[in-house]
């Protein structure tokens, strides 16, 4: 039911809905289809706020680093060095950060992929290629594997090292505090 207010006045009128006769795809080939689609906008979402928490951490890993002395400042090296190698800046792409010395262009990186993939599978008029449902597998495997690493670094890891940051009486860790972006820099185009 479409429905359509003008000057107060609501029209309503029912709607059907029905498929291009061109497009011969299933309706089981475009049910895939849209779950693979669905699938690659949610790693691209969790990608991209995993990203922010990677991004958030990493200057307040280095400030408290300049503090810390002894075993604290080697554990908060040893964290810094673990999540670079997640944000890509020592080893391979993650989240869309392509790796040290690179350019963006120089690095197939997670978001890319997953919008190479959706463009590649929202071609409706068929079924998605296999080689484009393998590399969403791959990629989802990837993602799983790779937040999981992120997840015990924020959830075990983080809360460890803080600790010992209360004891040395320095300020906590926060991977959900965002820092300001500086004048004229935008981070809004990073976001999918």
């Amino acid at each position: 039911m479409v429905r359509l207010t003008v000057d107060g006045k609501t029209y309503m009128q029912s709607l059907n809905v029905r498929m291009d006769p061109r497009i011969k795809t299933s309706e089981v080939d475009l049910r895939k289809q849209f779950e693979m689609e669905a699938g690659i906008v949610e790693g691209m979402n969790e990608t991209f706020e995993a990203l922010q928490q990677v991004r958030a951490l990493r200057p307040q890993l280095a400030d408290r680093a300049g503090k810390a002395k002894g075993a604290l400042a080697d554990s908060l090296s040893a964290l810094d060095k673990q999540v670079a190698e997640l944000e890509g800046a020592s080893q391979g792409s993650f989240f869309g950060v392509p790796p040290s010395g690179q350019t963006a262009g120089e690095s197939v990186h997670a978001q890319s992929a997953f919008r190479a993939v959706a463009e590649r599978g929202g071609q409706c008029r068929r079924r998605a290629h296999d080689a484009s449902i393998a590399v969403y597998l791959e990629l989802e495997d990837s993602l799983e594997k790779l937040l999981a690493q992120w997840k015990k670094v924020r959830d075990s890891d983080l809360p460890a090292l803080n600790a010992s940051l209360k004891k040395a009486h320095l300020e906590e860790l926060d991977s959900n505090k965002r820092s300001a972006a500086p004048s004229g820099d935008s981070e809004e185009d990073d976001e999918p």
